[in-house]
């Protein structure tokens, strides 16, 4: 890894997190409310997707100008930490148990992540690695 580029990829993660920190408490924020109408939990709800909004056409630039990840580890960085944020608000602020089948998938998707972002399989198997933003 090249490490001028450690403070972009520290922001870009920042970011990102916000991001969908905002995005996640959206999709969660109106579940403790059993007699909440549509209107009502969508006025309470749009407010965090429009920050979310906000916030993650830089996240991309970020990634995009520094040439920090692919659009697919964008996407499966996206399922991680959605993953991780909607465990937290399961287990923190509606009180839900967190399984071992969560933490199984948790480590499935890291897994899956590690291996896109490292090309392991195709190095193993002696696959020729498209040029990237990873390798260019």
């Amino acid at each position: 890894m090249d490490y001028s580029k450690i403070q972009y990829y520290l922001l870009y993660l920042f970011l990102f997190i916000l991001a969908q920190s905002f995005s996640v408490w959206g999709q969660y924020v109106t579940l403790p409310f059993e007699k909440l109408g549509a209107w009502d939990a969508f006025k309470m709800a749009i407010p965090f997707a429009w920050l979310d909004w906000l916030v993650m056409p830089y996240v991309i630039m970020i990634g995009d100008k520094y040439k920090l990840v692919t659009p697919t580890h964008d996407i499966i960085l996206l399922i991680i930490i959605q993953f991780s944020l909607v465990l937290l608000v399961n287990h923190f602020y509606l009180k839900r148990d967190i399984f071992r089948s969560d933490y199984l998938a948790f480590f499935l998707i890291l897994a899956g992540f590690y291996i896109s972002f490292d090309n392991s399989i195709s190095k193993i198997l002696n696959i020729p690695i498209a040029k990237t933003i990873n390798n260019e």
